[in-house]
């Protein structure tokens, strides 16, 4: 990954953790002595590991005990009748008593046929005695039954917050079961999290779903106080054993930063960085609550006419968290899935730049699906980086068509663009929205294939080698961590996964089958683990 095209070599060596060196199997085979392990690839493609630019690792912890209804192929649900025959099967495994809270994720009403879509009726009919809450597939919202509203303090009649959705029964102010962005903020903080009994194994757990994607850096990319405890207790016992990176949540910078000072920032310790700020200026478009400068053509999520969606927070305090964030030199990740959002990111910037608005921050644009050309050219102006997401076209791609029409949703994740312009864009899955799978995100961003068949933006298609930087060397460049990462290269970390075929090689169509063999942590194996 040393260079703009792909380059080999025959063999590498590796020693105390880091690539010793690299190149002819004749000259590297010199470096042995009577301790050398000899691994023979047989024709596999060994790689740099790859550095996740965007996922939520905070919920690989408590993925083994919520239940998956998303829609195929990542899961078994197509209709509410589906989901809660999977929820049913789910709770009799777990013996679930009476009381106790169920949790499922993947629901995405816009794959529901005729518009049948799951509420709090359905699921109190199925579960009366127990709270059950499903977290929307864009993660920024739940349905809830009458059991979990109670347990969370949601009541019918109850005003909709500021930067918030609940959507109600028709001609009534009662709850229909699903709230987003900032109204789901109350359920998401209250939902159980790792125990301290717990959290080690949890923890391990997590890990092992990144290592099994060939993942050796992870992000948890939206990170509250009690997370960072938990991730900071489990690194002083040493269990972490890939990298995380963690940026605090722009509700709870200021706290954290009294007990993790900003000087400690961007360092790791026992595999543990925190890595800056996050701010969330909307939130999804397949959720209809990204934030646009033009009406959705299917209107809000709770029927609003000629909407836009809105800001996610309120404008004054994600002004004030990007200045404190600048002024206190740690890095930003911003949350913009709109182009309105988008616009507000890059004024924002400015505004908190000072006197150098083009300084290597190295601040990103999470998601950023709906950039726009002229906001691209601004990118290149001031050095802002686009962290896209171009398994979207693949997932939600249809939906996006539906809501936004085909010429804007054909530029969504416009990597081709991107690079055109200079930029570095990197690719993420924003684990768990979408599983963590690096070959499915290589194979949405050579091939950017809708899941009801054809292509979503063809122009914007680039090639596997292109795709493969956005999840090594750029990602590497997103973290600082350029002169370590991302390159098998001496004196770089030892970090390497070893894939089935070379998605340079192979039909793009096939890029996704491609599997992950063995994932390399600083020269210890940690997938498949022993």
């Amino acid at each position: 990954m040393d260079g703009d095209t792909p380059t080999y070599v025959e063999a590498v060596a590796v020693k105390d953790g880091k690539i010793l060196t690299a190149g002819s199997d004749a000259d590297v085979m010199k470096t042995r002595d009577d301790h050398t392990v000899v691994k023979e690839l047989g024709g596999k493609l060994l790689l740099p590991g790859f550095i996740d630019p965007h996922s939520h690792f905070i919920d690989s912890l408590t993925m083994a005990d919520r239940v998956n209804v998303s829609a195929p192929p990542v899961g078994p649900a197509s209709n509410p009748e589906q989901i809660v025959a999977t929820l049913k099967a789910a709770a009799a495994k777990k013996g679930l008593k009476p009381g106790e809270l169920l949790l499922g994720w993947g629901y995405d009403e816009n794959l529901m046929p005729g518009g049948d879509l799951l509420s709090r009726d359905i699921l109190d009919k199925a579960f009366p005695d127990n709270p059950v809450g499903i977290i929307h597939v864009s993660m920024h919202g739940a349905v809830m039954n009458s059991k979990a509203m109670e347990k969370f303090g949601y009541t019918d009649g109850m005003p909709t917050p500021k930067g918030g959705i609940i959507v109600r029964k028709p001609g009534t102010q009662d709850l229909q079961g699903l709230v987003m962005e900032t109204a789901y903020l109350p359920m998401y903080t209250k939902q159980p999290g790792p125990t301290r009994e717990t959290e080690l194994a949890d923890a391990k757990a997590g890990q092992l779903l990144y290592a099994a994607a060939g993942v050796t850096t992870a992000q948890e990319g939206s990170t509250h106080q009690a997370q960072l405890e938990t991730f900071q207790r489990v690194a002083k016992a040493g269990g972490f054993f890939i990298d995380v990176v963690s940026y605090p949540f722009l509700t709870d910078v200021d706290a954290i930063s009294k007990t993790t000072p900003f000087t400690s920032w961007g360092k790791y310790d026992n595999h543990l960085k925190v890595g800056g700020c996050k701010i969330t200026s909307d939130g999804s478009p397949q959720g209809k609550t990204a934030w646009f400068t033009t009406p959705y053509l299917t209107g809000g999520p709770a029927g609003e006419k000629g909407w836009k969606g809105e800001p996610g927070f309120p404008v004054d305090a994600m002004q004030a968290m990007m200045k404190k964030c600048y002024d206190n030199n740690v890095q930003v990740l911003f949350h913009a899935n709109g182009d309105a959002a988008i616009d507000f990111l890059i004024k924002t910037h400015v505004a908190s730049a000072g006197t150098d608005p083009s300084a290597d921050r190295r601040t990103v644009c999470i998601h950023c699906q709906f950039i726009r050309p002229d906001q691209i050219a601004a990118f290149r102006k001031y050095n802002l980086i686009p962290a896209l997401f171009t398994d979207h076209t693949f997932f939600f791609g249809d939906t996006h068509i539906k809501n936004r029409g085909l010429q804007q949703a054909s530029f969504i994740s416009p990597m081709k663009a991107a690079l055109a312009a200079g930029l570095r864009p990197t690719n993420h899955t924003d684990a768990f929205v979408v599983p963590i799978n690096q070959m499915m995100t290589v194979w949405t961003a050579v091939n950017r294939p809708l899941r009801s068949g054809g292509t979503l933006g063809p122009d914007q298609r680039i090639s596997p080698y292109q795709a493969l930087q956005a999840i090594t060397t750029s990602a590497a460049y997103q973290y600082r961590e350029e002169d370590s990462k991302g390159r098998i290269k001496p004196g770089m970390r030892a970090d390497l996964v070893i894939l089935s075929a070379d998605p340079n090689k192979v039909d793009p169509m096939t890029i996704k089958d491609i599997t992950v063999i063995e994932t390399i942590k600083d020269g210890k194996t940690v997938y498949p683990a022993s």
